[in-house]
Protein backbone atom coordinates (compact mmCIF):
# COMPACT_ATOMS: atom_id res chain seq x y z
CA UNK A 1 0.00 0.00 0.00
CA UNK A 2 2.74 2.40 0.64
CA UNK A 3 4.63 1.88 -2.60
CA UNK A 4 1.28 2.70 -4.40
CA UNK A 5 0.74 5.70 -2.00
CA UNK A 6 4.43 6.76 -3.24
CA UNK A 7 3.75 5.77 -6.87
CA UNK A 8 0.69 8.19 -6.41
CA UNK A 9 2.44 10.97 -4.63
CA UNK A 10 5.26 11.19 -7.99
CA UNK A 11 2.34 11.13 -10.30
CA UNK A 12 0.62 13.96 -8.81
CA UNK A 13 3.47 16.36 -8.84
CA UNK A 14 4.19 15.29 -12.44
CA UNK A 15 0.69 15.97 -13.63
CA UNK A 16 0.17 19.05 -11.12
CA UNK A 17 4.09 20.49 -12.70
CA UNK A 18 2.04 20.20 -16.17
CA UNK A 19 -1.12 21.39 -15.16
CA UNK A 20 0.18 25.13 -15.26
CA UNK A 21 -0.41 24.85 -19.05
CA UNK A 22 -3.45 23.77 -18.62
CA UNK A 23 -5.42 26.32 -17.82
CA UNK A 24 -7.35 26.53 -20.94
CA UNK A 25 -8.56 23.47 -21.01
CA UNK A 26 -8.31 23.25 -24.71
CA UNK A 27 -7.11 19.24 -25.61
CA UNK A 28 -3.53 18.33 -26.19
CA UNK A 29 -4.06 16.68 -29.32
CA UNK A 30 -7.30 16.30 -31.46
CA UNK A 31 -8.25 13.81 -33.84
CA UNK A 32 -6.45 15.53 -36.80
CA UNK A 33 -3.39 14.65 -34.57
CA UNK A 34 -4.05 10.96 -33.75
CA UNK A 35 -6.71 9.47 -35.93
CA UNK A 36 -7.96 6.45 -34.37
CA UNK A 37 -10.27 5.15 -37.94
CA UNK A 38 -6.99 5.34 -39.15
CA UNK A 39 -5.53 2.88 -36.34
CA UNK A 40 -7.77 0.60 -34.97
CA UNK A 41 -9.65 -1.65 -37.01
CA UNK A 42 -13.28 -0.94 -37.81
CA UNK A 43 -15.98 -2.68 -35.07
CA UNK A 44 -17.30 -6.26 -36.26
CA UNK A 45 -21.02 -6.10 -38.02
CA UNK A 46 -23.96 -6.12 -35.54
CA UNK A 47 -24.47 -9.71 -36.67
CA UNK A 48 -20.71 -11.09 -36.53
CA UNK A 49 -19.84 -13.84 -34.24
CA UNK A 50 -17.65 -11.44 -32.28
CA UNK A 51 -20.59 -9.50 -31.68
CA UNK A 52 -23.09 -11.95 -30.68
CA UNK A 53 -20.59 -13.55 -28.18
CA UNK A 54 -19.98 -9.83 -26.81
CA UNK A 55 -23.73 -9.66 -26.41
CA UNK A 56 -23.80 -12.94 -24.66
CA UNK A 57 -21.35 -11.92 -22.10
CA UNK A 58 -23.20 -8.72 -21.51
CA UNK A 59 -26.55 -10.77 -20.91
CA UNK A 60 -24.59 -13.09 -18.78
CA UNK A 61 -23.55 -10.27 -16.89
CA UNK A 62 -26.56 -8.76 -16.35
CA UNK A 63 -28.34 -11.72 -14.82
CA UNK A 64 -25.63 -13.03 -12.57
CA UNK A 65 -24.47 -8.99 -11.35
CA UNK A 66 -24.65 -8.92 -7.57
CA UNK A 67 -26.05 -5.32 -6.28
CA UNK A 68 -22.54 -4.45 -5.37
CA UNK A 69 -21.28 -5.05 -8.71
CA UNK A 70 -23.84 -3.29 -9.98
CA UNK A 71 -23.23 -0.10 -7.69
CA UNK A 72 -19.51 -0.30 -8.75
CA UNK A 73 -20.11 -0.15 -12.51
CA UNK A 74 -22.80 2.97 -11.65
CA UNK A 75 -19.58 4.57 -9.79
CA UNK A 76 -17.31 3.67 -12.67
CA UNK A 77 -19.60 5.39 -15.15
CA UNK A 78 -18.72 8.73 -13.65
CA UNK A 79 -15.42 10.17 -15.46
CA UNK A 80 -14.48 11.95 -12.44
CA UNK A 81 -10.36 11.73 -10.94
CA UNK A 82 -12.03 13.36 -7.84
CA UNK A 83 -13.31 9.66 -6.82
CA UNK A 84 -10.00 8.65 -5.69
CA UNK A 85 -10.04 10.91 -2.72
CA UNK A 86 -11.09 7.91 -0.28
CA UNK A 87 -7.49 6.83 -1.19
CA UNK A 88 -5.33 10.52 -1.75
CA UNK A 89 -6.42 11.90 0.97
CA UNK A 90 -9.19 14.80 1.84
CA UNK A 91 -6.87 17.53 0.48
CA UNK A 92 -7.25 15.63 -3.19
CA UNK A 93 -9.81 18.36 -4.63
CA UNK A 94 -10.89 20.83 -6.70
CA UNK A 95 -10.63 23.41 -4.19
CA UNK A 96 -7.19 22.62 -3.22
CA UNK A 97 -5.90 21.44 -6.27
CA UNK A 98 -6.88 24.05 -9.02
CA UNK A 99 -4.08 23.51 -11.32
CA UNK A 100 -4.58 19.76 -11.37
CA UNK A 101 -8.21 20.48 -11.77
CA UNK A 102 -7.77 22.44 -14.92
CA UNK A 103 -5.13 19.59 -15.99
CA UNK A 104 -7.49 17.00 -15.90
CA UNK A 105 -10.10 19.29 -17.81
CA UNK A 106 -7.76 19.63 -20.54
CA UNK A 107 -7.36 15.75 -20.46
CA UNK A 108 -11.31 15.05 -20.86
CA UNK A 109 -10.98 17.46 -23.44
CA UNK A 110 -8.80 15.68 -25.36
CA UNK A 111 -10.53 12.33 -25.06
CA UNK A 112 -13.64 13.72 -26.78
CA UNK A 113 -11.75 15.55 -29.49
CA UNK A 114 -9.79 12.08 -30.40
CA UNK A 115 -12.44 9.47 -29.41
CA UNK A 116 -15.81 11.60 -29.90
CA UNK A 117 -15.20 11.57 -34.43
CA UNK A 118 -14.25 8.24 -34.36
CA UNK A 119 -17.17 6.95 -32.86
CA UNK A 120 -18.90 9.35 -34.74
CA UNK A 121 -17.34 7.33 -37.98
CA UNK A 122 -18.19 3.64 -36.94
CA UNK A 123 -21.81 4.44 -35.00
CA UNK A 124 -21.67 1.23 -32.97
CA UNK A 125 -25.01 0.65 -31.51
CA UNK A 126 -24.76 -0.29 -27.49
CA UNK A 127 -25.81 -3.31 -26.57
CA UNK A 128 -28.84 -2.68 -25.04
CA UNK A 129 -29.96 -1.48 -28.50
CA UNK A 130 -28.76 -4.73 -29.90
CA UNK A 131 -30.60 -7.00 -27.48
Amino acid sequence: MKRYASLAAGLLLLIVGSAAQAEDAQPFITNKDVDLTMILPPPPANDSAQTKAELGEVLTLQVTRTPEMAASAVADAEENVWRFADVMGPKFNKETLPKFSAFFDRVVATEGAVVDPAKDVWKRPRPHQLS
